[in-house]
This record gives structure tokens, C-alpha cells and sequence, in this order.
């Protein structure tokens, strides 16, 4: 211990001098950061079991039909009671049912979040109410149970914190609850919602009472998704093996509601899993990105010692002639190294400290779990095993050069620069470099990619018209009570639209108003389940082996959106309850149902349980789905025709669209004061908002790339500085002797081309291999894209000659005097 305080106080003496510590200290804080902040999230996000009793028992379920690849189309009750009750791999099961609803009693209707459930929901999480009870199995009734649970955001907005809201009644779409719980602030249900937006409120039901039918249909799969926990000794493989057996019963039990052709599943996916697979491809790809970045600051600081040690070759070897062990100053090297690096890693948890309301803003906001990011002790661990395995890492370069003095040659030179050490050094920097060089190319050509795969995206036609264009969303009450309902019926709905439509189109600024249903507003993230599809006319279809979303439109939605008609006819006002239904298909479609020789024009398709359509129009698609994604296959119906409670009214205004917010908030209370409007933004807006995963993607690992140039070029120059100016007789005798400064010039530039070429041939073979894991993030691009292959290494080099130029031009410009003599 007596000699490890000695290391520390001379370390911290020997570098509190010199401006290799401060250089050094931010260097290692950069790469130290990045890696915490990095890490934080992916812990978070991914890594860290979901805050549940027991989370690795909790399992989604999905009704899959492969007959057309369609997956996630929506589980029946008789199907979850069948999977509870004869599956014997459940210890409860509990639908899943986001909507919108809407909540009065207070100053104003407000649009809430509501989560349908099982009276089982909170038992299968093990979840317990902060204030006052959650509702449980013994609550269960045929329809919705009176005592709902509210979430601690909205106890604290609408209730203002009142512990006395425990009993309180409340009105939700016009049917009255007890409030008999609130959760705590840090539950979150673990899975979508109607709208991406926290659940605000928990409401149980046993589906088998108003408003839903008394007797369920099996065939009629209207619950979006389901959630179970498995029983103790049950495996997710095992339980998975276990249903399918179950399903093959099925289909024989109930040959009618389960056809061959429709190839009927049951899936089954930890809710960890659903709930945060769509990020982690990008997760970590960030991660080893980002570590690829402390390896190349780890390799820029050893270089940088390397350097720093040349000056201390005397000085080493003086402390070796006055009896300092070959161990001793190894030892020596690595303390101040580790002191270094645990200096930087103190430094970027300082800096995450503060910054961390600031980074988290950089984060998109539809990424799960984000409010349970923080920094926590694991943060602190890896931090300070960073900076020690670094600084370990980076040392050994300057280890070993100390541990390799001669005192009887070292002082003979009288400490000047040069021999054996000196080759030894400049070796060992070289190698560094070339190192450096190669990391550069992989981040480079990484973030080359994302950027060409951005842009690809960007130059994607989303299928409309997004400028001047608003989309705000209304939610109409559904009571329990049927009898209550004023907008139960179609006709009912179809009167209400006709009004909302007629009432926009007179306002001022407006060029046009149409509406459609929730799923109808392109790249909304909410649930879409879609509809199994037949047409009666070919055999091959007769079984429901087919799948498309189904949306209901005005009929001007396609010239208000801008989306082109490509065949037949667009949707009319004489498309109403009392004539033929009609829907018009999109391009996806009708490509994939398509009929040699047959015109899709004047077929007749069955959608699910709504019945008979004819088809009479062809449109374009929309990338509804964001510009990266696929268009899906899609059926508009006429909205006077087919309809739910959720609304979708789009506006295109000659006047700045953001402007219509509150314009079209009193439109709607000027038709029914108790309809709430919510979720108002203009679709560049939306069309941004989708985009926002890959731009944080692009410019994290842009950021990363900089960097690594950056330090890169800052390798090279280092190198290139000391070779050079170790040359400095070399090119004094050259000019003396006649040599021209060109000549100079191109000795002193190719040492560090070749450096750099030779780093630029390994990152590129590295690339090759490593931008395969990232081909989940791109789009409209190659993991091995050409143009960027080339790009980049023509981009390294010319970086590496203009770092090797600047010491090459002063060499040009010594006198053979002031070089012999230097």
C-alpha cells in the first residue's frame, strides 16, 4: 500500500504538469460517456426485467393467419376462455382492449386513454393500487364492472391529488364508474395503447354483457390482444407446444370458424419482447457502435503516451539505475494510466449528471420504457470498470516501453530521442494508427450507410399531399347502455359526419374537410388488426384464408389527401346505408389479389362479419405505415356505410394549418358539446414523428463517425509529426546532396499514406462483415452498398494526406543548415 500511494501521488504530480493529462482526461470522459449513456438506455430499455412479478411468466398472445401472412388479427372471447380453461399452460389470461374514451364531470370533456381488461389484469402483472384497491377476479360481472382504477397522471390532472378520490364517481362515455384505486406513478401497462399515450384509466369486463353480445361469436375476433402468465413449471417453448396441440383441436372441433386454408395460430411472445423488439435492433447497433468508439479513444490515448514516453526515456532510466525494479515501473506506467482514465470516467458521469434531462430529449418519444431511464448504480459500475479495464488497455503500450529501458544505453544517448526506443515507439504508434484508421472505416462506412439509407427514405412518395394538411381526431361516447347510445347506429354516425363535414367546409381558410375512422390516418402509430378477407366468386378464397385493414372514408378523402385515383371510381355521397356497399382497394391490393385476365372492377369481396362489398376503385397507396415501410394491403368503405366511434377529419387550409387546432375544437363542440377533440397536428408533423427513430439513429452514429475521424487524423498527424521531425537530418543531408523539395515532400507524406491505407484495407474487410447486423435499420440500401465503400476509404485518405501534409510542408521548407545542425 505504501508503494501504491507513492505511484498515486507522483502520478497525479507528474501529470497535474503536463497538458497530456487534460487532453487525455476529456478524450477518455468522451468515450467513457458516450458508452454510459449508451448502456443507460439499453439497460433500460431492454436489459432491465419489466417492473412485474415474476416478468419472465408473462406472456403475450396473437391469433395468426398464415393462409396470407397476416399476423396479430385479434383473439375472440370463447378463443381466450379456451386457452385459459383447456390450454393448461395459463395461471390466468386477460384481453386487451385500448380505446379511446371520453371523460366528463369536470370543467370540460376530456379524451382519455382507457385500457379494457379481465378482472384478472392486475393479478397477472401482481400490481398493487397505491391508493386504494385494483379490481380482481372476484369483481368479474358480464359486462364492465362498476370499480375502475385511474393512473397517478390523471389523479394528479383531473383530481388534483385528493386522497378522497378513493369512491368518487365519475362519468365515462356517459356511462357512471366508482373510482376505487390509483396506481403509482412509475406503472405503465406493458403494451400498446389506442393511441401510443399512457392508459389513464383501467376499466374490467367479462365481454359477455352490454355492449357486448351476450353470446360471443368464435369466428369474430374483436379484442385487438390478449396477455397470460404462465404457470410455474411451464416453459415459454413448452407452452408454445402445448397450444399448437390446442389449435389442432380446435380447427377439428370448429372446422367452420377455423378453415384449413386460413391456417390458424396461436403465438406466443414474452411481453418484454413485444413490448421492446421494434427498438432493439437499433439499441444495439448503438451499443457496438458506440464501444467500437471507446476502443478507438482507448487506442488514441495509448498513442498519445507512446509519444509522451519518448520524453521520458531518461528519466525511466535514471529511475532504473538508482534501483527501481522493471515491475516498479510498469507499475508506475499503469497507475498514472488508470488515474487518467478513472479521472475521464468521473468526469462523464458528472457531465450524464447533468445532462441527462437534455440527452433523454434527444431520445424518440415512442420509445418504450422510456420513463424508466435513469442512471442507477449499474451506470456507476460499468463507469468505473470502464476506467479501470481502459486504463489498464491503454497502458500496456506505455507499460511495456518502460519496462524495456536501459539505463547503459538510454543515458549514454544523454536522453536524446533516437535508437532502438525510438523504433520501438514509432512502431508501436504506426500500428496504433493503423488501428484507429481501420475502427474509423467501420463507424464511417456505418453511419455512411444510415445516411444514404435516410435519404432513401426521404425521396419514398408517401402517397399524398402532406403540405397545408391537418388531421385532428374525435372521439364519440359509447355507453354500456345500449339504449343510451345516440350515436349507436350507422345512419346515426353517417348524420353526424354529413354534419361535422358540412360545418368544416364553410370554414374560412379551408379548401377542403374529409373524414375516415382512427386506422385511416396514415403513419398514426395505433392498433390496426386486420380483417380476414374472401371473395365469393373464386373457390380458392372461400375459406377466409386472406387478410387487409379495412377503414371507413368520406367521399372526398382521396382528393383531400391528394391521393391519386388510378382505376374506377372514388367513394360518393349516394354511397349510403340504403345502396349497395362499395370500397375502393389500394395498389398493394390489388397486387396481391390480383386474378390473371380478370379486372379487380366489379368484384365482390366479404370483409370479416361487416358483410359484402363491391369493389369499384383502384387508388395509390400511402405509406401509412411511415415512409420506411411497406404499404399494406387496404379496403376504404364509404363512412355513410361502415363506422365506429373513433373519427379521423382531416382540413387542408390555404392559411398555415397549425393554425386550425382551436378552429376545429369549436367546429365539433358546435355540433355536440360532449364530443372530444384530440390529437390535432398537421401531417408534416406526423410524417416527421415517424421518422423520428431513424434520424436518432443517423445522428448518433454520424456523431460517433466524426469523432472517429477526428481522432483518426489527430492519430496520423501525431505520427507523421514525430517521424518527421525524427527525419530532420535525414532531410537536411537529402537537400544538401540536391535533393528538391518534392522529393522531401513525398518521403515525408508516405509513411503516413501507407498507414493509412493499410487501415483503410482492414476496416474495410471488417465492414463487410459487421454492417450485416445493421440491415435491419436500413432501407433502399445494400449492407455492402458500393457507393459508400468507395466513398469512405477515398475519405480517409484524403483526410490522412491532409494530417500528413502539414508536417511534410514544414520538412520542404527546412534549409540543409538548420537541419544538420538540428
Amino acid at each position: 500500500m505504501v508503494d501504491l500511494i507513492q505511484d498515486l501521488r507522483y502520478a497525479w504530480r507528474v501529470l497535474s504538469k503536463s497538458p497530456v493529462l487534460t487532453i487525455a482526461v476529456a478524450t477518455q470522459a468522451l468515450g467513457i460517456g458516450a458508452n454510459v449513456a449508451i448502456f443507460t438506455l439499453v439497460n433500460s430499455v431492454v436489459l432491465q426485467p419489466l417492473p412485474f412479478r415474476e416478468p419472465d411468466r408473462l406472456v403475450r398472445i396473437f391469433d395468426d393467419l398464415g393462409g396470407r401472412g397476416a399476423k396479430n388479427v385479434g383473439i375472440s372471447v370463447p378463443e381466450l376462455e379456451d386457452l385459459r380453461d383447456r390450454s393448461g399452460v395459463f395461471e390466468q389470461v386477460s384481453a386487451i382492449f385500448p380505446i379511446s374514451t371520453a371523460l366528463s364531470g369536470g370543467d370540460r370533456v376530456e379524451r382519455i386513454e382507457l385500457l379494457g381488461t379481465h378482472p384478472s389484469y392486475f393479478e397477472i402483472l401482481g400490481a398493487q393500487a397505491a391508493l386504494g384497491r385494483v379490481y380482481s377476479q372476484a369483481d368479474w360481472v358480464p359486462g364492465f364492472v362498476d370499480g375502475v382504477v385511474i393512473s397517478d397522471g390523471l389523479w394528479k390532472r383531473e383530481f388534483g391529488s385528493d386522497p378522497r378520490v378513493i369512491g368518487r364517481r365519475i362519468r365515462v362515455d356517459e356511462d357512471g364508474y366508482t373510482i376505487i384505486g390509483v396506481m403509482p406513478p412509475d406503472f405503465r401497462h406493458p403494451g400498446e395503447t389506442f393511441a401510443g399515450e399512457d392508459v389513464d384509466l383501467w376499466a374490467a369486463a367479462g365481454f359477455r354483457g352490454d355492449p357486448f353480445p351476450a353470446v360471443p361469436i368464435r369466428a369474430r375476433r374483436f379484442l385487438p390482444g390478449a396477455m397470460g402468465r404462465l404457470k410455474p413449471d411451464v416453459t415459454l417453448k413448452q407452452a408454445q407446444g402445448r397450444l399448437d396441440t390446442l389449435v389442432a383441436q380446435l380447427q377439428q372441433t370448429y372446422p367452420t370458424d377455423y378453415p384449413a386454408q386460413s391456417r390458424w395460430s396461436v403465438r406466443l411472445e414474452s411481453v418484454q419482447t413485444s413490448l421492446t423488439g421494434n427498438v432493439r435492433p437499433t439499441l444495439v447497433v448503438l451499443l457496438a457502435a458506440v464501444s467500437v468508439l471507446l476502443l478507438m479513444v482507448c487506442v488514441n490515448i495509448a498513442s498519445l503516451l507512446i509519444a509522451r514516453s519518448s520524453a521520458r526515456t531518461r528519466e525511466f532510466a535514471i529511475r532504473q539505475a538508482l534501483g527501481a525494479s522493471r515491475g516498479r515501473l510498469v507499475r508506475q506506467a499503469l497507475t498514472e494510466c488508470v488515474l487518467i482514465s478513472l479521472a475521464g470516467g468521473t468526469a462523464a458521469i458528472l457531465v450524464l449528471r447533468f445532462a441527462q434531462t437534455a440527452l433523454l430529449a434527444l431520445v424518440p418519444a415512442d420509445v418504450p420504457r422510456l420513463p424508466e431511464v435513469h442512471s442507477d448504480w449499474r451506470a456507476l459500475t460499468l463507469a468505473l470498470a470502464l476506467s479501470i479495464v481502459t486504463g489498464v488497455l491503454f497502458g500496456l503500450a506505455p507499460a511495456a516501453h518502460a519496462s524495456a529501458t536501459d539505463p547503459n544505453r538510454d543515458l549514454k544517448e544523454g536522453g536524446r530521442v533516437g535508437g532502438r526506443q525510438s523504433v520501438r515507439q514509432t512502431r508501436s504508434r504506426a500500428v496504433l494508427v493503423t488501428v484507429e484508421v481501420a475502427v474509423s472505416v467501420v463507424l464511417l462506412i456505418g453511419a455512411g450507410l444510415l445516411v444514404r439509407s435516410f435519404f432513401a427514405t426521404l425521396q419514398q412518395r408517401p402517397g399524398l399531399e402532406p403540405s397545408g394538411l391537418s388531421v385532428g381526431q374525435i372521439w364519440i361516447p359509447f355507453p354500456n347502455n345500449p339504449k343510451a347510445n345516440r350515436y349507436r347506429t350507422v345512419p346515426q354516425r353517417a348524420a353526424l359526419a354529413r354534419e361535422l363535414l358540412r360545418q368544416m367546409d364553410v370554414l374560412p381558410g379551408v379548401q377542403g374537410a374529409a373524414m375516415g375512422l382512427a386506422n385511416d390516418v396514415p403513419f398514426l402509430n395505433n392498433v390496426r388488426n386486420p380483417a380476414a378477407i374472401s371473395f365469393p366468386d373464386d373457390a380458392t378464397t372461400l375459406q377466409n384464408d386472406r387478410a387487409a385493414i379495412f377503414g371507413a372514408v368520406s367521399p372526398n378523402y382521396f382528393e383531400v389527401l391528394g391521393i391519386p385515383l388510378l382505376k374506377g371510381r372514388e367513394l360518393t355521397a349516394h354511397d349510403e346505408e340504403t345502396t349497395a356497399k362499395v370500397v375502393v382497394v389500394n395498389e398493394s391490393f390489388a397486387r396481391a389479389f390480383s386474378f390473371p385476365g380478370r379486372s379487380l372492377i366489379g368484384r365482390t369481396v366479404r370483409i370479416g362479419v361487416l358483410g359484402e362489398f363491391e369493389i369499384v376503385g383502384v387508388v395509390a397507396d400511402v405509406r401509412d405505415r411511415g415512409l420506411d415501410g411497406a404499404p399494406a394491403p387496404r379496403l376504404y368503405g364509404s363512412i355513410f356505410q361502415a363506422s365506429n366511434n373513433s373519427l379521423s377529419v382531416f382540413l387542408r387550409a390555404r392559411s398555415d394549418p397549425g393554425t386550425m387546432k382551436e378552429t376545429l375544437a369549436q367546429t365539433v363542440h358546435n355540433v355536440d358539446a360532449e364530443l372530444p377533440v384530440f390529437g390535432v397536428r398537421t401531417m408534416a408533423e406526423m410524417m416527421s414523428a415517424s421518422m423520428a427513430r431513424r434520424r436518432f439513429s443517423l445522428f448518433l452514429m454520424s456523431a460517433f463517425a466524426a469523432v472517429a475521424l477526428l481522432l483518426a487524423a489527430l492519430g496520423i498527424y501525431g505520427v507523421m509529426d514525430f517521424v518527421v521531425s525524427e527525419r530532420t537530418q535525414e532531410f537536411g543531408i537529402r537537400l544538401a546532396l540536391g535533393a528538391r523539395p518534392r522529393e522531401i515532400l513525398m518521403l515525408a507524406l508516405r509513411p503516413g499514406l501507407v498507414l493509412a491505407s493499410t487501415g483503410v484495407a482492414v476496416g474495410v474487410g471488417v465492414s463487410l462483415v459487421t454492417t450485416r447486423l445493421m440491415s435491419s435499420l436500413l432501407f433502399g440500401v445494400s449492407a455492402a452498398d458500393p457507393f459508400i465503400f468507395a466513398l469512405v476509404p477515398v475519405v480517409l485518405v484524403v483526410v490522412a494526406a491532409i494530417a500528413c501534409a502539414l508536417p511534410a510542408r514544414r520538412a520542404t521548407g527546412l534549409s540543409p543548415m538548420e537541419a544538420l545542425r538540428g
